[in-house]
């Protein structure tokens, strides 16, 4: 298969050093050092302190990468639909194009841009971060959950199919799970990704005595909220499932918000507990503490200039 991954971050280059051993793969971003570093030297990528080394295409230009199968949408939930615009040269008439970003609302900047059938949405409890120029620590995690937003399943399933065959577990679910997937991830997000950067502390630290509390804290509204639009989802089963996954991160694990603070970058809190903030708005439910995230993620941007 013929992947192009939109957005060399951490998630973008973790996933491509999987599937490379199978597929052509390209990384298409802005970032020159990045790319010249991984075509020059390969892809550098960290798992429990040892490294291996692969060699995935890298391009500036979108036209290096047109024309794939399937387009893989790694780039910040707030770049999604300027990304698309200005790399539609990646998007020929059947290309299948997934998300498995974070954040909500992906899914209607990319149907701006591509036929809902050809539309794949999906969800992961894998984690990395970037070390340097073409070097990546692949943080752990064990799934990718992903389905189509249209009735056709084909195209998620052929990609479902491309993931396992180079060692990536996935399910694929139909669209009436999809928005449930979407949420879900959300949820986890909310619960994990501004706190960990506020605190400016590895991700597994969440789980310590008062950060345990606070994360239950933003887990309690995100999930009322969600059961407002509703979605049967229970707070009990999302503390634990979020136990779970902190303690199945490494040490170095940190959360893609605090990678962006810590390199002075405009973060997606908006689409994230942003979201829970406008959504529980228009359902009547409060959320006060993630609106107080908010707030605090936007005063930590502001002093940046």
């Amino acid at each position: 298969m013929k992947i192009s991954i939109l957005g060399a971050g951490a998630m973008g280059c973790m996933t491509a050093g999987f599937l490379v051993k199978c597929h052509d793969v390209t990384l298409v971003d802005i970032w020159k050092e990045h790319i010249d570093a991984i075509n020059k030297n390969g892809l550098r990528i960290r798992f429990q302190g040892e490294e291996t080394l692969v060699y995935p295409k890298a391009t500036i230009d979108p036209n290096d990468a047109k024309d794939a199968d399937l387009v893989i949408v790694f780039v910040k939930s707030i770049q999604t639909a300027l990304a698309l615009e200005k790399n539609s040269v990646l998007l020929g008439a059947g290309t299948l194009v997934l998300s498995l970003q974070n954040g909500y609302g992906n899914d209607q900047d990319i149907m701006k841009f591509v036929p809902r059938n050809n539309i794949i949405m999906g969800t992961t409890d894998r984690a990395a971060s970037v070390l340097g120029p073409g070097f990546v620590n692949n943080s752990g995690g064990r799934y990718i959950h992903i389905g189509p937003l249209g009735e056709d399943m084909s195209g998620a399933e052929k990609t479902a199919a491309a993931f396992r065959e180079c060692g990536l577990d996935t399910d694929v679910y139909d669209n009436r799970r999809v928005t449930e997937m979407i949420w879900d991830k959300l949820i986890i997000n909310c619960a994990n990704n501004a706190l960990a950067a506020l605190l400016d502390i590895n991700t597994p630290r969440l789980l310590e005595e008062h950060l345990s509390d606070s994360f239950k804290i933003l887990l309690h509204e995100a999930v009322n909220v969600a059961r407002a639009y509703g979605l049967p989802f229970e707070e009990s089963v999302y503390v634990e499932k979020n136990t779970v996954l902190l303690k199945s991160l490494s040490k170095e694990a940190r959360t893609s918000m605090w990678q962006d603070v810590n390199k002075k970058r405009r973060t997606e809190i908006d689409r994230m507990n942003g979201a829970i903030v406008r959504m529980g708005r228009e359902k009547g439910i409060p959320a006060p503490c993630s609106e107080f995230v908010v707030h605090l993620i936007h005063a930590m941007e502001n002093k940046y200039v």
